[in-house]
This record gives C-alpha cells, sequence and structure tokens, in this order.
C-alpha cells in the first residue's frame, strides 16, 4: 500500500468515526430494557423476516428502508424518548438521524443492536404465524 493509499484510508476511518452516535444518544441493551418498562418506545428497524424471526416483546418494527414511508406512525411519540435497535449496530444510527430529521428530538440508539440484547439473556420472542382454524 502506497503512502497516498495509507492517508486515504486513515482519512476515511477518521471521517466514519465522527458519523456515528454520540456518547449520550447510546443506550445500553440493560438501560433500554429498563427504560421500554417504563413506556418508553423501542423502535426495532430490522427487516420484517428477521423481526418474525425473534424480536423483543413489546417493539414496533418499521424495516429502515420503510422508515420515511412510515414515518406518520411515529407522529404519536415525537417529542417523547425513542430507542432505536437493529442487529448489530449499523442501521440505528441512519435512522436516528432520519428521525432527527423528521423532528423527533429524544432519539437514541441501543449499543450493540439485538446481538448484544440476546448475548445479555433479556427476553425475545417468536411471532407466531399460524393461522387459527374457524
Amino acid at each position: 500500500m502506497t503512502g497516498i493509499q495509507r492517508c486515504i484510508v486513515a482519512l476515511a476511518v477518521l471521517i466514519l468515526a465522527g458519523c456515528g452516535p454520540k456518547d449520550e444518544q447510546l443506550v445500553d441493551v440493560k438501560a433500554a430494557a429498563e427504560r421500554q418498562t417504563r413506556g418508553e418506545l423501542l423502535l426495532d428497524v430490522r427487516e420484517a423476516d428477521d423481526y418474525k424471526e425473534f424480536h423483543i416483546p413489546n417493539t414496533m418494527n418499521i424495516p429502515y428502508g420503510h422508515l420515511a414511508l412510515r414515518m406518520a406512525e411515529l407522529e404519536p411519540y415525537k417529542g417523547k424518548p425513542v430507542m432505536v435497535i437493529d442487529h448489530s449496530g449499523l442501521r440505528a444510527p441512519r435512522a436516528m438521524e432520519q428521525l432527527q430529521k423528521a423532528g423527533f428530538t429524544q432519539v437514541f440508539v441501543v449499543k450493540g443492536g439485538i446481538a448484544e440484547w440476546k448475548a445479555a439473556g433479556l427476553p425475545l420472542e417468536k411471532l407466531d404465524m399460524q393461522l387459527q382454524p374457524q
């Protein structure tokens, strides 16, 4: 790798490091679980199939790619704390930015995502997709 290539890589790393959420916008999984029990919204931005496989109880699922189209569903939570979670923490910061641009002022990212939630042994459930006979 040439000196110029090293400089470009180093610059890219510095730029990307400054793009994530600030420390005060990060919530660890245990704090998120406790805040959720107090009624704060936990928004899961994973794809619907991933959500159906397993998810945190009492969460709202709006896949990241549909967030702009479904922003009206979140309107009742404007001005209230909204915690965003994804699989491992890559999409949640981008979802946080979209929410902030839409006027949400109390948006937080759950650090480590649902992978960290699962590793901490916090509750998860599976969506039962079986239809009941009539």
